[in-house]
């Protein structure tokens, strides 16, 4: 049953996403790293969203029918980023580029965004101390000042071989989320998933 409606998501998906949406389809992971980040770091960031006197501007990086639904999660102008093309059909028309999150900066300008999410790109393309830097600074040169930064990995050897320290403008904090008490929070199940908050000084 839950096989033929999962081919029933996937047809109607390819029909018409803006049918599929409006039917509510989703095709979210049922993984605990998944369900803090769909409900207390969204229900974070859409505190603080409707906290600020404009409307929010969130950037995720990396975007595909897994979390094709998150924009009806959160309240803010939802941008996405994705390497692949074949992912441009899960972001939103006119909000979605294609291209490379090291080289976000020359796309988008300075001081655009409020907030920007990472959520698994360590170890799947950020490979490497070089490649975190500069995706630090990449995402720095993007967040307006006081802009929030959620980087999400998991730290496991086969994945994050290498220290995650954050650097290049960027300062940890703790998020105003129940049962957080340090700017790092891991999930605790076999992947081992940490996110981490931090802040674009100034």
């Amino acid at each position: 049953m839950r096989k033929l409606k999962y081919i029933a998501k996937r047809a109607l998906f390819r029909l018409s996403p803006v049918l599929a949406e409006r039917c509510g389809a989703h095709f979210r992971l049922d993984t605990p790293s998944r369900a803090f980040l769909e409900a207390s770091i969204f229900g974070y960031l859409n505190r603080l969203a409707a906290a600020g006197p404009e409307p929010q501007q969130l950037l995720f990086l990396g975007v595909d029918k897994h979390n094709w639904h998150y924009p009806r999660l959160l309240r803010a102008d939802f941008h996405s980023l994705d390497i692949s093309p074949r992912n441009a059909v899960y972001g939103r028309p006119g909000r979605h580029w294609t291209g490379d999150a090291l080289e976000m900066a020359a796309h988008y300008g300075p001081d655009v965004f409020d907030v920007v999410v990472a959520n698994g790109l360590l170890g799947f393309g950020i490979d490497g101390e070089a490649a975190l830097r500069r995706l630090l600074a990449q995402c720095h040169q993007v967040l307006k000042p006081g802009g929030v930064l959620v980087l999400g990995y998991n730290d496991l050897p086969e994945r994050t071989p290498f220290p995650v320290v954050v650097d290049d403008g960027l300062e940890e904090f703790v998020p105003a989320i129940d049962g957080m008490t340090a700017s790092r929070h891991m999930v605790d199940d076999c992947y081992r998933h940490v996110y981490c908050f931090c802040r674009k000084r100034g």
